[in-house]
């Protein structure tokens, strides 16, 4: 009997066993964690404020300094991070997440996509503390931030 017919029986339990724990980890406990969902507070969803960004009249020149008003805003989780983009321009323009921005925003953002002129609206709740930077698409000069912060504890 040569060396290698002799340890086949035993490597291949082996293999076997380690094959098995390593479905069992990957099945168990790595899927799980990387599936659960993030439990958002129910004031978070449904903050008593609104935060209000307006594109104003002559956003479309490029020499404008202000487009959003305001440019930058910072929001609080449960009490205003629902943010609501109103365009009281007189053509259309987009609320569109830079990339790299959380996903939820960015695939929200993404059908906002075109906003009407006199009035036209995009909103989006804010549930991650984080910075979120966007422009308008076919105006890339217009350029704004909403900082979104934990609430005091």
């Amino acid at each position: 009997m040569s060396q290698v017919s002799k340890w086949a029986g035993p490597l291949t339990v082996i293999l076997l066993v380690a094959s098995l724990a390593a479905l069992g980890y990957y099945q168990f406990i790595y899927m799980p964690i990387a599936n659960a969902e993030v439990e958002v507070p129910q004031e978070w969803l449904e903050p008593p404020e609104e935060s209000i960004i307006e594109i104003i009249i002559g956003s479309v020149n490029q020499d404008q300094e202000e487009n959003y008003v305001p440019r930058e805003i910072t929001v609080k989780l449960g009490i205003n991070n629902r943010v609501i983009w109103k365009n009281i321009d007189t053509i259309i323009h987009t609320v569109s997440a830079d990339s790299g921005a959380e996903e939820e925003f960015e695939e929200e953002a993404g059908r906002a996509n075109f906003l009407d002129p006199d009035g036209g609206e995009f909103s989006f709740t804010f549930t991650m503390p984080g910075e979120y930077f966007y422009h308008c698409e076919p105006h890339p000069w217009m350029r704004g931030t909403v900082i979104v912060l934990e609430p005091e504890a």
